[in-house]
């Protein structure tokens, strides 16, 4: 099994890199830090996944729309005493954007770039905390602002790190209480690409 799955992603690839000559598509895989405020109880990264698409191209710059997709995930667990807890969150981030990356004369490997799209995150949080249970969904969002810089390795190959701020407002309403809740959320992502 492992051999065909090893055979179909290099066929893939393979296809990929002798039919797709003008390069207008990416994909990325990267390891984001949280910076900013944290998300949850500061739950750690898992993975960052995304796609771009190149639209215009103007020589020192290319105009594009992207969508990445982040999970966050963590579980904390107390069984000393009376402080018994089990208790998971996991949140998951969606960012469309459009961005501008640039061709730097003499440095043609090096690409900064610039982003401006929507961060819509959705948390859950499930357990419980000295026998009493919790059950709470989470959704907000706000405008992103990311800068990026990606380094070609080969043709295809790119490393990049990208640095992203969202400041997010989300409302909390309850039989007594109403407030707004803001955060201003960070992320340094370093990755790795492939354009096709």
């Amino acid at each position: 099994m492992k051999k065909i799955y090893f055979l179909s992603i290099s066929v893939f690839f393979l296809s990929v890199g002798l039919f797709a000559q003008d390069q207008k598509w990416s994909v990325e895989a990267n390891y984001p830090i949280s910076v900013g405020d944290e998300l949850g109880n500061d739950a750690p990264a898992i993975l960052d996944l995304g796609l771009k698409y190149r639209f215009l191209d103007f020589n020192f710059v290319k105009i594009g729309a992207g969508i990445n997709a982040s999970v966050f995930k963590k579980e904390s667990v107390d069984n000393s005493n009376l402080q018994l807890f089990d208790f998971k969150e996991t949140h998951w981030l969606i960012q469309p954007k459009a961005f501008a990356e640039f061709t730097i004369p003499g440095i043609k490997k090096l690409h900064p770039s610039i982003g401006l799209g929507y961060t819509i995150y959705k948390s859950n949080y499930e357990g419980y905390f000295a026998g009493s249970s919790d059950l709470s969904k989470i959704t907000a969002g706000g405008v992103n602002l990311g800068l990026g810089l990606s380094y070609d390795i080969t043709k295809r190959f790119f490393l990049q790190v990208q640095c992203d701020y969202t400041r997010s407002i989300d409302r909390i309403e309850g039989e007594e209480f109403n407030y707004k809740n803001k955060d201003n959320l960070g992320f340094v992502k370093v990755g790795v690409g492939f354009r096709f």
